[in-house]
């Protein structure tokens, strides 16, 4: 376990509350295998970007006994304060769970139905994915070598067992509509980057106990959110400051076509896209283009230098808060550079547009 901050733990969390759920009491019980002393929080999702303490404890010799509450089972996790990490496990009210702590691969978190059932899927899950995993190498040896009959053979075999991975999958999740059917469709949509469309259509195949659970209702959120930044949609609206300090308010900047840049000084993709947009910038700003440069830095100098060293003459502004900036949640943004283009009235036309293709969107759309 490596020494850090609780606030850079699990989940990467933007915020931990201390506030508590007043029903259904959850008990854990257990050892951490090498850590004498020390506080133990287990902590849930409120939120994407939120999360709660259900409770914590002290522990001494290692032993530790953790009573918690919640309303509704949620996806716990338990974490050592002062240590990265963590240990993950269904949490439902009303339940005691045993659990041993430990960097090795031997550490468990037993007890309760969801937990206990999600545990022994995983376990079946994984053997399957082992076969087809020695499938693969096999079929990709065959091809190597030439041995084509040998190799379509396998691939045969192969595809049998990955479509029986795919049944065994969806016949559990049927069989449980539920939080476990939420959290594991989350943690596709997130692990996939899915996009609206592709989150809509994972969310409709919950059913309605998954949907109205902890990650049912963060799948969407997520739906809602995705919706604010898709094309045609009303651009979210802000007010940022520029380096001088002065407002900016987004929908007050005219143009014909507007783009927002999500951006840092510390971006090493950004930084190599800056000159390409400053050249499309250049060639279309008197033809209506204006771009809004939003930058992630925390560091004032550093984003002021970044400006004048690329030559970023366009409007430039900042919370100088980093990825804890409003905006950046405004808009989603996960991952930068990331753009969203603009037409005159302030609706996202296009989004994640780059290079060529962002050229000739201009050139269409600017004449």
């Amino acid at each position: 376990m490596k020494k850090t901050t609780l606030l850079t733990l699990l989940f990467l969390c933007a915020f931990i509350s201390t506030s508590m759920a007043q029903t259904g009491e959850i008990t854990v019980t257990g050892k951490i295998d090498g850590i004498k002393k020390g506080r133990l929080y287990l902590l849930t999702h409120t939120s994407a970007e939120m999360t709660d303490t259900l409770g914590h404890c002290d522990f001494k010799r290692g032993k530790f006994t953790l009573k918690a509450a919640a309303d509704e089972p949620v996806v716990g996790q338990l974490v050592v304060d002062g240590f990265s990490g963590g240990f993950a496990f269904f949490a439902e009210p009303g339940t005691t769970y045993r659990a041993f702590l430990s960097n090795d691969d031997d550490y468990y978190i037993k007890g309760g139905r969801l937990n206990d059932s999600y545990t022994s899927h995983i376990k079946v899950d994984d053997s399957l994915r082992m076969v087809i995993a020695g499938l693969q190498g096999r079929y990709d040896a065959a091809r190597s070598a030439k041995k084509f009959r040998s190799a379509s053979l396998v691939n045969d075999t192969l595809i049998r067992e990955q479509e029986r991975l795919r049944k065994y999958t969806k016949d559990y999740l049927d069989c449980n509509d539920n939080l476990i059917a939420s959290y594991t469709i989350f943690s596709n949509i997130v692990m996939r980057d899915a996009g609206l469309e592709e989150t809509k259509a994972m969310y409709a195949s919950l059913g309605g106990g998954a949907k109205d659970s902890q990650y049912g209702r963060m799948i969407k959120e997520r739906i809602d959110q995705l919706a604010k930044t898709e094309g045609g949609a009303k651009a979210p609206d802000f007010t940022l400051v520029d380096t001088k300090g002065n407002p900016v308010t987004m929908s007050s900047i005219k143009g014909k076509i507007k783009i927002i840049d999500f951006w840092a000084s510390w971006c090493g993709p950004c930084r190599l896209n800056n000159p390409a947009l400053k050249a499309l910038y250049e060639e279309y700003h008197a033809k209506g283009l204006e771009i809004i440069g939003v930058s992630l830095d925390n560091n004032k100098a550093a984003w002021e230098k970044a400006i004048e060293k690329d030559g970023l003459s366009w409007i430039n502004v900042s919370s100088l808060k980093g990825w804890n900036c409003e905006t950046v949640r405004l808009y989603n943004v996960k991952g930068i550079p990331a753009l969203f283009v603009l037409d005159e009235y302030n609706n996202i036309i296009a989004s994640g547009l780059r290079g060529e293709q962002l050229k000739n969107f201009l050139k269409e759309n600017l004449k």
